[in-house]
């Protein structure tokens, strides 16, 4: 007997045949400007046409790298490669520069358009596009905002065109959300700056060509008022890699690494802000960074909502699609809701961001609503897929667990609420 593979043929991907971003109405961007919604489209042009075709092979050739070549100079050289090719395609697209004035190479939209484009690049997956957020949001955004001339002519142009991989340095073994237990320590001896310590959860650190990093610079008064920020070259001798973390971490990463620092003596030009105040620059790009890391996290989530959308209206169970149950369709309309609601939420924010509007409060409630969205969004995708949506035959499955580290990176779910409420109490105690 011969088996007809058709009647067995299972749904796949090459079958959901609706463009990237369809889900995205006219009322969920009514208040997006002309300008915003060109940008949107041309963004979401180039990234359907240009990024997704090769984003699948890219995530294979990321394993086949790892799988041949131990954690060391040859898997570095390759990675950097690719995440340097990545981002020269943006950059010679016109994408890579929203935060950045003409000066220096980029073209000044501001942030709200950065989100734009974080959106539509997270949304088709490509493994290096976390390195472009990386280095051009956490990595660079210090340098542009306290840096000397000299420092942002160096740096902001050779990341704009991909030429110079960043990365940002704050996370220790022992601190996490509280940075006033930072162990790094910078000494100044002559002119020259001698730095120590560990920094673990680094996304990008192992490829990076420098890291923006947080260190105690003053240990006599409260490390808020003591902290400094610099610019650290990763080919120093005194810089190793001590574990690739990306190999135990559940997120489709490229790079995460454990890295530490052994007498590293850099110029004291390399001083990036004021002498002990490097809590206010840490501060003041976090609203930055969590916004755009919002955007891009509903960039995934957003393509699981379209995915399961349109795989439960073929998929065929009980003689009918399975859109038609209601256990199935309202999944779809509370995707959708949230969406649509997280979406508003980080436009507001960055529109007080971009307008140079304190927006602690509002960053951190943006964070905590979009992390706690985006986690329903692909745990409903999952459940409408079912089981062949935990195979790598999808991608729900990559982005369901990035998805769960959202709730703890730039910043935590706990400390958004402590943020929030602490304004809040503030507002009633005077």
């Amino acid at each position: 007997m011969t088996v007809d593979a058709e009647r067995f043929r299972a749904i796949s991907l090459d079958d959901l045949t609706m463009p990237g971003g369809w889900s995205v109405s006219a009322g969920q961007t009514f208040l997006y400007t002309p300008a915003e919604l060109q940008l949107m489209q041309e963004a979401r042009a180039f990234a359907q046409r240009e990024i997704l075709p090769q984003a699948a092979a890219a995530h294979r050739r990321v394993k086949e790298i790892k799988a041949k070549h131990e954690a060391g100079p040859e898997r570095r050289r390759l990675l950097r490669e690719m995440a340097r090719a990545y981002l020269k395609l943006i950059g010679e697209a016109g994408l890579t520069g929203a935060l950045f004035p003409e000066a220096f190479g980029g073209n000044g939209r501001g942030v709200v358009a950065e989100c734009i484009v974080d959106e539509e690049l997270a949304a088709v997956g490509h493994p290096a596009d976390t390195l472009r957020s990386v280095t051009l949001t956490l990595g660079t955004i210090s340098i542009l905002r306290y840096g000397t001339e000299a420092q942002k002519r160096q740096h902001i142009p050779p990341r704009l065109a991909g030429e110079e991989l960043a990365a940002i340095a704050i996370t220790e073994p022992q601190i996490g959300s509280d940075t006033s237990g930072m162990q790094t320590r910078a000494v100044l001896k002559g002119d020259r700056w001698i730095v120590n310590g560990q920094k673990r959860f680094i996304t990008g650190g192992g490829l990076a060509d420098y890291v923006t990093l947080f260190a105690i610079t003053d240990s006599s008064t409260h490390p808020h008022k003591g902290m400094s920020t610099f610019i650290v070259p990763m080919d120093h001798p005194g810089v190793r890699i001590r574990r690739q973390l990306d190999e135990v971490i559940m997120a489709d990463w490229m790079d995460n690494a454990l890295i530490e620092f052994d007498d590293v003596d850099i110029p004291g030009d390399n001083l990036l802000g004021p002498l002990n105040g490097g809590y206010h620059v840490l501060m003041d790009e976090l609203d930055t960074e969590r916004v755009t890391y919002c955007m891009a996290s509903l960039g995934g989530a957003r393509r699981c909502l379209e995915i399961a959308t349109e795989y439960a209206t073929k998929r065929v169970q009980f003689k009918q699609p399975i859109a038609m149950f209601e256990g199935v369709s309202f999944k779809l309309a509370e995707m959708y809701a949230q969406l649509d609601a997280a979406r508003q939420l980080i436009y507001r924010t960055a529109k007080m961001i971009e307008a140079g509007r304190p927006a602690q409060r509002e960053s951190a409630v943006t964070k905590l609503f979009t992390a706690d969205a985006v986690w329903k969004i692909v745990d409903h995708a999952m459940q409408v897929l079912g089981g062949i949506g935990y195979t790598t035959d999808f991608p729900v499955q990559a982005i369901f667990r990035n998805a769960r580290l959202m709730r703890i990176g730039a910043g935590s779910d706990e400390i958004m609420k402590f943020l929030i409420a602490r304004e809040l109490l503030r507002e009633v105690k005077g």
